[in-house]
C-alpha cells in the first residue's frame, strides 16, 4: 500500500511541477546529463564504453575484463596508437592505468555504475556521452523550460551551454577532456525530449521565484560571457546553478503553491557550529524541511478533496475513492494502515484536526523510515549542491555554502556590467534572489525573529563582517578606503 500511494503522490508532484522529489538520489551530475539530453535532444553510441565498463568493473572476473579490453582493441585499434601495440593485455598500461583513470574520471560525482553505462550519469564536459539515465526525476527538463526551452523566452545561458557541450564540436575546439572522452563514443542518436507537461508551474508564466531564477541565470551568463574563463568551469558553475535552482523551486512550492509563509535563510559565516548563528543557521534550514512536509500533506488533502468533499467526515472512504480512481484496490479497513489512522482520529472533533492527523500518518506511511520524501530530497541536493552543511548524515543542517557555490549565489546576484555594489545592497539583492540573510541589514533580526528564532544584534554584525571577509578572500568584494566595502567581479578577480 506505501508503494502504491507514493506512486500516486509522486506523480501529483509530477504533475504540478514538472519533476519528482520523492527520492533522494538526485545529484547535480544527473541533472546536467538530463540537461544536456534535453537540449540537444540526443544520446551517444556508447559500444566502446559499454567494453571499457566491463574491463573495468571491479566485480568482474579477470578473464572478463581481459575479453573486453581485447574486444576494444581489436574493433577499435586505431583509436588506441601506442597503447593498442601489447602482446600482454594483463599486465599493459591500457589495462592497469588508462581504462581505469577513465572510468574514475567519468564517475567523479558517484553515478557511474556496474558493467553498462546505459543508467549512468557522467562527470563529462561532452553531449557525445549524454545517457538516458532517468535519475534527475525531471529536474533537468524542468530547468530546460525553466531557462526558456527552444521558445520565445530561451535565455542565453542555454546558448552557452549549447556552444560548451556542443557533440559535433571540431576536436581542435574541444576542451581537454572533451577530447580524451570523445574518442570513446561512436556517435551519437536522437533521443526527443518529451513534450512540456499541459499545465503545472511554468505552464501559465513565471511566479516570483521563477523569475528570480531567470534573472540569476541571466546574471550568471553575463558573467560567463564577459570573462570567458576554462570551459569545464563555466560548465560547472552552469550545472550548479541548475542545482541551486531546483533546490530552491521545491523549497518554495509550500509558499507559493501551499499557501504557506516565506522563509528566509541565515548564512552561517561564523566558524564555529556551536555558535548563536550556526544555531539559528540550523533552525531556519528546519524550518523550511518542516514546511515541505508540510507541503506533501496539504497535497495529499487536495488528492483525498478530489474524490470525497469534506472528506475528514470519511478519511476512509475517500482514501478508497482516491484508490479506485487510479485503478488501485482498496485500503482493507482491518488493516495496520487503516487502524492507524482510525485511532490517530479516535477523540478528535475539529475537521482541520482530522485532516492534518490523517495526513501526517498517510505521509509516513509512504516516506518509510528512510524518509523518502521531499524534506529527504531538499537535504541530499543541498548537500551535493555545496549548499548546506555539513555533510554526514547529521540531519541538522545548516546554510553554510562552498567557495565555489558561494561564488555561483554572487555572481548570479551582481551584473557585471554594472560597477560594484556597495555591500549592504549586494545584501538586500542576495536576500530578495535567494532568501538568504546574512545579518548585515537593519531588519535581519526581524526576519529571524518572525521565523522563531532569536539571535542578538551583535552576534548578526559579527556574522556579516565575516561574511565580507570570506567575499574579500574569494576576490569578489573589498573593502575601501573610506569604510564602503564593495562587491563586484574586481580587477584582484581576474587573477
Amino acid at each position: 500500500m506505501s508503494q502504491t500511494l507514493r506512486k500516486i503522490l509522486s506523480d501529483e508532484l509530477h504533475g504540478r511541477h514538472g519533476y519528482r522529489t520523492m527520492e533522494s538520489k538526485i545529484k547535480p551530475v544527473h541533472i546536467a546529463n538530463a540537461l544536456m539530453r534535453v537540449e540537444h535532444q540526443c544520446v551517444g553510441r556508447m559500444g566502446v564504453l559499454e567494453q571499457l565498463f566491463v574491463a573495468t568493473h571491479k566485480k568482474n572476473s579477470t578473464e572478463q575484463r581481459v575479453t573486453a579490453v581485447e574486444e576494444m582493441i581489436a574493433s577499435q585499434k586505431e583509436r588506441w596508437g601506442a597503447l593498442g601495440q601489447i602482446t600482454d593485455v594483463r599486465t599493459s598500461p591500457l589495462m592497469t592505468k588508462v581504462l581505469p583513470l577513465i572510468r574514475t574520471l567519468l564517475g567523479a560525482d558517484g553515478a557511474a555504475f556496474g558493467n553498462s553505462p546505459d543508467m549512468s550519469s557522467f562527470s563529462s564536459p561532452t553531449a557525445l556521452t549524454v545517457t538516458g539515465d532517468p535519475s534527475d526525476d525531471g529536474a533537468g527538463a524542468f530547468i530546460h523550460r525553466l531557462w526558456g526551452g527552444r521558445g520565445v523566452y530561451r535565455q542565453d545561458i542555454l546558448g552557452l551551454l549549447a556552444e560548451l557541450t556542443d557533440p559535433n564540436k571540431n576536436a581542435a575546439d574541444m576542451d581537454d577532456l572533451s577530447a580524451l572522452l570523445s574518442p570513446l563514443v561512436d556517435n551519437i542518436r536522437e533521443k526527443k525530449a518529451a513534450a512540456d507537461p499541459a499545465s503545472g508551474d511554468l505552464s501559465t508564466g513565471f511566479s516570483r521565484v521563477e523569475l528570480e531564477l531567470r534573472a540569476a541565470a541571466d546574471r550568471l551568463a553575463n558573467y560567463e560571457r564577459k570573462l570567458k574563463p576554462n570551459p569545464i568551469a563555466t560548465l560547472q558553475r552552469i550545472v550548479l546553478l541548475a542545482s541551486l535552482s531546483v533546490f530552491t523551486h521545491a523549497a518554495t512550492r509550500a509558499q507559493e503553491r501551499g499557501g504557506l509563509e516565506r522563509r528566509f535563510l541565515l548564512l552561517d559565516a561564523s566558524g564555529d557550529h556551536d555558535s548563536v548563528v550556526a544555531q539559528a543557521s540550523t533552525w531556519c534550514v528546519a524550518q523550511l524541511i518542516k514546511d515541505a512536509s508540510d507541503y506533501l500533506c496539504i497535497v495529499i488533502g487536495d488528492l483525498l478533496e478530489e474524490g470525497v468533499p469534506n472528506w475528514p467526515s470519511d478519511p476512509l472512504g475517500a482514501i478508497n475513492a482516491l484508490l479506485e480512481s487510479r485503478g488501485q484496490a482498496p485500503i482493507d479497513g482491518r488493516s495496520k494502515l487503516a487502524r492507524r489512522i482510525l485511532e490517530s482520529i479516535v477523540d478528535i472533533d475539529d475537521f482541520d484536526e482530522v485532516r492534518r492527523e490523517v495526513c501526517e500518518e498517510l505521509i509516513r506511511e509512504i516516506e518509510g523510515n528512510q524518509r523518502r520524501g521531499l524534506d529527504g530530497y531538499l537535504r541530499m541536493l543541498g548537500i551535493r549542491s555545496g549548499f548546506l552543511y555539513p555533510v554526514q548524515k547529521n540531519p541538522n543542517k545548516r546554510l553554510n555554502p562552498s567557495d565555489r557555490t558561494l561564488e555561483v549565489l554572487v555572481t548570479s546576484t551582481i551584473d557585471i556590467e554594472a560597477p560594484p555594489l556597495e555591500y549592504r545592497d549586494f545584501l538586500e539583492q542576495l536576500s530578495e534572489r535567494w532568501s538568504i540573510i546574512v545579518g548585515g541589514r537593519v531588519g535581519d533580526a526581524d526576519l529571524l525573529a518572525g521565523g522563531g528564532v532569536s539571535v542578538p544584534g551583535r552576534a548578526l554584525r559579527d556574522n556579516s563582517e565575516r561574511f565580507l571577509d570570506r567575499l574579500e578572500s574569494l576576490g569578489l568584494a573589498r573593502r575601501l578606503a573610506d569604510s564602503v566595502a564593495v562587491v563586484g567581479l574586481l580587477e584582484m578577480a581576474h587573477g
